[in-house]
């Protein structure tokens, strides 16, 4: 189901002013943000919208995990960018155009859908503030990509995803990561067969324990020595 219908579904207008804090890179921006917005709950795996839809509205993540998404030629997906709570996103609305990317909830999520025409100087200054921090965590993930080995780039996604709303604590505090060996690779630029060679080895290690879809990270300290090549 794509954002374009979140109109033909029943939604929570609220034109009052609301607080929220950018999450994004945990710090605090204590702005009321003012504009008029609709409420939607997207389940896990929910398709908010496609590249070639209209671009109509600017969104709000207030809780839960998005990733935006762009489809190779070769008809694969690969992850390019992750969107946590308190961050922005679908900016194209400010140009009128259409959606270049796919934009996915991995985890049961609330989006706020604001119109840009009614978004004030003040909320402007927040949304840019947000994207301008989505950008220096993209340039993070784009050198994560471009950087090791697969082996490195596996052990880097997976502790990045342990710090996100996709990962919960265990009764031993280790972090569980409910993702999938596909969703792995989409965002290592990898392939599914060979992240399942990288996650056989370290589970054999006893870096991880694998069930199904979720990974537990049981020694981080040695997962970041992977991670930094040591």
């Amino acid at each position: 189901m794509t954002v374009s219908s979140f109109k033909s579904h029943r939604t929570t207008t609220n034109p009052a002013v609301f607080a929220h804090t950018l999450q994004g890179d945990g710090g605090a921006d204590q702005h009321m943000f003012a504009a008029p917005h609709q409420t939607r709950t997207f389940q896990r795996r929910q398709t908010l919208y496609h590249g070639g839809d209209p671009a109509q509205s600017v969104f709000r993540v207030r809780d839960g995990l998005v990733r935006i998404a762009r489809m190779t030629p070769e008809g694969r997906i690969l992850t390019v960018r992750h969107v946590l709570p308190g961050d922005f996103f679908g900016e194209e609305a400010f140009m009128d155009g259409t959606r270049e990317e796919i934009a996915e909830a991995l985890t049961t999520a609330e989006i706020d859908a604001i119109d840009p025409a009614l978004i004030d100087h003040a909320d402007l200054m927040t949304i840019t503030r947000s994207l301008s921090q989505q950008m220096q965590r993209q340039m993070d993930y784009g050198y994560h990509l471009q950087t090791g080995d697969l082996r490195q780039r596996v052990a880097r996604y997976l502790l990045k995803l342990s710090g996100t709303p996709l990962s919960r604590r265990d009764s031993l505090n280790r972090p569980i990561i409910a993702a999938t060996h596909e969703l792995i690779a989409e965002g290592t630029a990898s392939t599914r067969e060979s992240v399942s060679k990288i996650v056989t080895e370290l589970r054999s290690e006893g870096l991880i324990e694998s069930g199904y879809r979720s990974i537990t990270v049981l020694d981080p300290e040695e997962l970041e020595a992977v991670a930094e090549g040591l």
